[in-house]
């Protein structure tokens, strides 16, 4: 952020966060049919954004922003799968390089190809959906073209603190949640609002605000970033273990090897 947009009202600087969001956002969508990285970095920039609105809603109209949201959602859930498919191989190569038993290793070198191409099919099929993202590029274009027409003028500093401090409510909800029940639903929650309070503590700082004197202390950005990390590893170790279902000549080498992770993940660090 320049100078310049730091000193400007605290509406106008936050359009301008949108703003260059909804660019990432487009830019993304551009090169994801050729790099796989295009569709992680749209996903991205749709929390993001969902995170901003999510922050202004009440000053900035809840029925323009929820029509904004749910275009954003259905576009980040219309790439869940592509997403999906790119973290399992990630995953599983990972393991693949870490091992140091040899049947693991030709277990997961005689799989790694099968899940290249389960994720060539599912690339397919979205091309042929919609070829070369255009239709998926406009609606960003769309997105971006709404977010510019609302009251940005509106937003006070307190607006955003109080959303931040109902979003620091709703993770410490789903934490408590996650950690009596231990589902892995609740847990998927726990990593969504966790993962959202980052993406807003990281944009109050974006925009120099700082988070509220009153009520509870805002956890530190780190503190969550780590949180955030740890149960993504879980989640990701449970997208391998469900593909591993689905393949069913899959080796027992390979599924050993997961469930052996997760049985001995990193312990989970609480947010206090």
């Amino acid at each position: 952020m320049s100078p310049r947009t730091a000193s400007a009202p605290i509406g106008e600087r936050a359009a301008a966060l949108a703003a260059g969001d909804a660019r990432a956002l487009a830019s993304a969508l551009a090169v994801a049919p050729a790099d796989p990285a295009g569709v992680h970095e749209a996903r991205k920039s749709v929390r993001r954004l969902r995170s901003l609105l999510a922050l202004g809603r009440r000053a900035l109209g809840r029925e323009a922003v929820d029509a904004i949201d749910h275009d954003l959602r259905t576009l980040a859930r219309a790439l869940s799968a592509l997403r999906d498919g790119q973290v399992v191989q990630e995953t599983a190569r990972h393991l693949a390089e870490e091992t140091t038993d040899a049947d693991e290793r030709a277990a997961w070198e005689a799989l790694l190809p099968r899940l290249a191409e389960r994720q060539r099919h599912r690339l397919a099929g979205a091309l042929r959906d919609d070829p070369g993202f255009v239709r998926r590029q406009a609606l960003a274009h769309r997105q971006a073209e709404r977010l510019q027409q609302l009251p940005w003028h509106r937003l006070r500093r307190d607006d955003l603190r109080q959303a931040l401090a109902r979003s620091q409510r709703r993770q410490a909800r789903a934490q408590a949640e996650a950690i009596r029940s231990g589902r892995v639903d609740d847990l998927h929650e726990w990593r969504r609002r966790s993962r959202r309070l980052r993406m807003q503590l990281t944009a109050l700082r974006k925009l120099h605000v700082r988070p509220p004197a009153d009520g509870p202390p805002a956890p530190g950005l780190r503190q969550v970033s780590r949180l955030v990390d740890q149960l993504g590893v879980l989640q990701d170790l449970a997208l391998l273990a469900q593909a591993l279902e689905a393949l069913e000549t899959a080796r027992p080498p390979t599924r050993a090897a997961v469930s052996g992770r997760l049985r001995t993940s990193s312990p989970i660090q609480p947010l206090a």
